[in-house]
């Protein structure tokens, strides 16, 4: 009878076990799996159907797992309490009584799932009892020896944290990357990064001749910020195993870091003469290059690396750019088309063709490139550009009814949804009708910069200055080093009204923000000229022209030089702007007031 009873009590715990493990195992069946992950966080739920079919694998496996072990009524109660605990969400209780399972049953996979629980309700002092157990039923499972090497660092107790870190060396072999590369990974993940820095520094004291220890040991250096010690560490790596390119890039990394830029460049170019057919170490160079706006180079080592391979798209696309950004356009055609002929992104290598089209003025080819952009980040930026051209060759309505039929999933993308609306409807000289735009955007997203900004420069062609110089202040109590809204307050302030001593002093901090700014020298030169010393607009002025040769700079040089009595000279220059800018408003304005 007793046989029989227990025999009921194994079937009803069976079928009791499989829908409620789900609870606890779906949390715990990703947390801790090679390597083990010892978040200080719980997990993000899964991210698409995909993911949760495969979580729900996962758990229906835990759960055999438990069904199967010898249930006695005193485990099958411990068990049966932690499931409804879990179920109700109480994970502090689900851990107390599945570590009480783990006690009574001595079994290795009801303790490991105690140690997972744990180890996901993030009670540090249970999952470090679980993970012992776990080790001393089960002495060479290395993902026992992780959980406890964690929760040990986790109390303080380096020692005993060391001793399981070297107990999963012995178990995976200490002649592999992966192996050291994986402690790393586990120590990184710690809140006391120095007292991680110094586990690992005592793992690889008595290996100072094993390149790949001493690898991972400046990895984790980098990741803590001590970049002396990772210096020291990548050196001796390179010493001891020279061909290894991924230490080259990491010392690199760590040059780079410390701000060693051009010791950084000299040394992979040193590298890449030593293994010049490593596409790795190019491909990174190339890249390094970019960061440093070193175009040229960049492109140079990208076509080394598309001559030796030729179907590394990656080089391609990177060439793409590169020389679109040169205005190599025909070359950039070549590059952009390659990738669609390879069929590799497509949605990027049609928005950059339907740039080049636009560049080159082929707007129905640009409308039908950015027209096969249908996914990704480019997708909207697409739209928005078609609806410009849309409005740029007479359909401003089909225009304005495709951006509005645009989703905006983010406040960034809204606002760049009005901003290009309200730039069409400027582009048409309607102005009136972008000012009410700005101010509806703006009852949405009160005090945005951008949208402050380019209503502020609106409002100015309908004839409120007042807004002009309200949006402008309001910016710069934001940002009281935004030079752009400096000189613009200040350019309105002198042009637009008397107070011109307060408008060149907004101008002049504009000007020891950024003095190379052409637009910023003509403010300071007309500043100067509303003034009356003529002089010194003059300086200015030419200082602007020589950078941007601007219309309006034109008609503020030739303005001055003819007060100034050079009215051949200004005539010149005037002549000069009209070459190039014909129905530029305030230059024919100018030029009429002073030659008729």
């Amino acid at each position: 009878m007793n046989g029989m009873r227990h025999m009921q009590v194994t079937v009803i715990c069976r079928s009791f076990l499989a829908p409620l493990a789900a609870l606890l195992f779906t949390a715990c069946g990703t947390q801790i799996t090679p390597p083990v992950q010892i978040s200080q966080n719980p997990p993000e739920s899964p991210a698409n159907s995909q993911q949760t079919e495969q979580r729900a694998a996962q758990d229906k496996a835990a759960a055999d797992e438990v069904k199967h072990a010898d249930l006695s009524p005193e485990l099958l109660y411990q068990l049966m309490l932690a499931e409804v605990a879990g179920q109700r969400g109480k994970l502090d209780v689900a851990v107390y009584h599945y570590l009480e399972a783990a006690r009574v049953s001595n079994d290795p996979k009801i303790i490991e799932r105690a140690t997972r629980i744990a180890v996901y309700a993030r009670d540090s002092e249970s999952a470090l009892e679980a993970a012992s157990m776990w080790v001393k039923v089960d002495p060479e499972n290395f993902e026992a020896h992780q959980v406890a090497a964690a929760m040990h660092l986790r109390a303080g107790n380096t020692e005993a944290a060391q001793h399981h870190l070297e107990q999963i060396i012995t178990l995976r072999g200490d002649g592999t990357q992966n192996t050291f590369m994986l402690i790393t990974s586990l120590l990184s993940k710690e809140r006391d990064k120095q007292r991680a820095l110094d586990v690992m520094e005592q793992l690889i004291e008595t290996r100072q001749d094993n390149p790949e220890a001493l690898y991972a040991y400046s990895q984790l250096a980098l990741l803590v910020g001590d970049l002396n010690k990772a210096e020291k560490a990548a050196k001796r790596v390179l010493d001891l195993k020279a061909d290894w390119i991924q230490a080259h890039i990491l010392y690199n990394n760590i040059l780079h870091r410390q701000g060693k830029t051009t010791e950084a460049l000299r040394r992979l170019s040193q590298a890449l003469e030593d293994y010049p057919d490593s596409v790795v170490l190019r491909d990174f160079y190339a890249r390094r290059l970019v960061d440093e706006k070193q175009y040229d180079e960049a492109q140079k080592q990208f076509q080394i690396l598309l001559e030796k391979s030729p179907d590394n798209t990656e080089a391609m696309y990177a060439l793409g750019i590169l020389t679109i950004h040169t205005k190599d356009l025909d070359t950039a055609e070549k590059h952009f088309s390659g990738l669609l002929q390879r069929g590799s992104r497509i949605n990027e290598a049609s928005y950059y063709l339907g740039q080049i089209e636009e560049q080159r003025g082929n707007i129905e080819a640009a409308i039908d490139h950015y027209s096969l952009v249908n996914d990704g980040q480019y997708l909207i930026e697409a739209q928005i550009r078609i609806a410009m051209l849309e409005a740029r060759i007479g359909s401003l309505n089909d225009g304005r009814n495709r951006l509005r039929s645009i989703n905006a999933p983010t406040a960034d993308i809204e606002q760049r949804l009005f901003l290009a609306e309200g730039e069409m409807l400027r582009n048409a000289q309607m102005h009136q009708a972008a000012f009410d735009l700005y101010s509806e955007a703006l009852a949405k997203m009160p005090n945005n910069i951008s949208l402050l900004y380019a209503r502020a420069l609106t409002a100015e062609k309908v004839e409120r200055v007042d807004v002009t110089i309200s949006d402008l202040e309001l910016i710069l109590q934001s940002e009281p080093n935004n030079a752009q809204a400096l000189n613009a307050l200040g350019y309105t302030l002198v042009d637009r009204t008397a107070r011109l001593k307060e408008g060149l002093a907004y101008i002049e901090k504009a000007y020891q923000l950024k003095p190379d700014d052409p637009a910023i020298l003509d403010s300071m030169g007309w500043a100067n000229y509303r003034l009356g010393r003529h002089e010194e607009a003059l300086k200015y002025l030419k200082q602007a022209i020589a950078k941007l040769n601007d219309a309006e700079i034109a008609a503020h040089l030739g303005e001055v030089l003819w007060v100034m009595g050079e009215q051949e000279e200004a005539r010149r220059v005037w002549d000069e702007a009209i070459r190039t800018t014909p129905s530029h408003k305030l230059l024919l304005d100018v030029i009429k007031r002073f030659t008729q």
